[in-house]
């Protein structure tokens, strides 16, 4: 069975520092725009999302036949790997699993570059080794889930070319990028090409996960095409859509919300450093960390929600993630993390 953060049916009972969701909440606008689209639920959707590709054309400064929108990006990982069929694949672990879960549906056979904590969970130059004519994709995550590092520039360029040099298809999860303020210098965008796909949604920043609303950035109009003929014709509800087009209106969100969670990030590393837990430094909006192995357990107790990470491949027990939300609410982590571990 597949287990992701967030998944819990009585919601009004736990604090949820498993989904890594943005602590502002979702803009006002957002949500009266997603209301106002339930009114129109009587049509069917536009299945090429023409009004938000042109406005994400505007804000990414690309084509608008070079993006396809989706169910959320995990919707996109799906139609991407059934679209190509590739045959042989590389994959990063820890990382995010529905990579695997897609490739193994196409009976992909899967190579894993693992990402050492000995190495602080930064990617190393070893994934160049297993990029050669018979691979035919690459899944990245930037900054990675559940480690919360960002990829290297150089080695992310070094990464493009030789996908582009051994017709790899280079497809980079970049969903939680919003929360480094990294953009410029980290983003799969500054060493693009024909091969390479960016993932991004506006899950997280706005958070909007039950509006399931996520797009593409391709390389080039064919892959776009060719993404947008696999999977489902109307991957996106009118209320996502609506929600989506005037999400990339709201103006400073992205500024407010990196220099909250900026604040927020430092804090809790430090508080969890202080009660003696082991913190991966990372830049998005959760923290990675290594504690008792019953600790989930005993915050459940506490009617509180972290992640248990054993499940990642290049994890085991012990390991935990936590959501970065506001100062009120990261103090009751905090103190019941004294509580549970004295």
């Amino acid at each position: 069975m597949r287990v992701h953060g967030g998944d819990v049916t009585d919601r009004c009972s736990f604090l949820d520092f498993s989904a890594n969701i943005n602590p502002l909440g979702m803009p006002e606008q957002v949500l009266a725009a997603a209301v106002s689209g339930v009114s129109e639920c009587y049509r069917y959707p536009d299945p090429y999302c023409r009004k938000l590709r042109e406005k994400l054309s505007v804000y990414e400064n690309i084509s608008p036949e070079n993006i396809v929108c989706g169910n959320g990006a995990a919707d996109l990982v799906f139609r991407l790997v059934h679209a190509f069929r590739p045959e042989r694949a590389v994959i990063c672990i820890p990382s995010f699993s529905e990579y695997r879960y897609a490739l193994e549906e196409v009976n992909c056979q899967i190579s894993e570059h693992t990402i050492r904590p000995s190495e602080d969970f930064i990617l190393n130059e070893g994934i160049l080794d297993l990029l050669n004519k018979d691979t035919d994709m690459l899944f990245l995550c930037t900054p990675n889930n559940p480690t919360g590092k960002l990829i290297p520039p150089d080695l992310l360029r070094r990464i493009s070319e030789k996908c582009l040099e051994k017709n790899i298809i280079l497809i980079c999860d970049e969903c939680f990028m919003p929360f480094t303020g990294a953009f410029s210098d980290h983003s799969l965008r500054s060493c693009f090409n024909e091969n390479c796909i960016v993932l991004k949604a506006f899950t997280k920043l706005f958070a909007m996960p039950g509006l399931r609303l996520g797009y593409a950035l391709c390389g080039s109009s064919e892959t776009a095409e060719k993404l947008h003929d696999s999977g489902q014709f109307w991957s996106v509800s009118v209320p996502a859509e609506n929600a989506g087009a005037t999400a990339l209106d709201v103006i400073g969100w992205k500024e407010k919300t990196v220099e909250l969670v900026s604040e927020e990030r430092g804090y809790l590393m430090n508080e969890l450093r202080g009660c003696g837990l082991e913190v991966t430094e990372g830049s998005a909006n959760f923290l990675l960390f290594r504690a008792r192995d019953d600790l989930a357990d005993l915050l459940l107790g506490k009617g509180i929600m972290i992640r248990e990470c054993s499940d990642f491949a290049g994890l085991g027990k012990g390991y935990f993630r936590t959501a970065v939300r506001t100062r009120k609410e990261n103090l009751i982590l905090v103190n019941a993390l004294k509580e549970v571990l004295s």
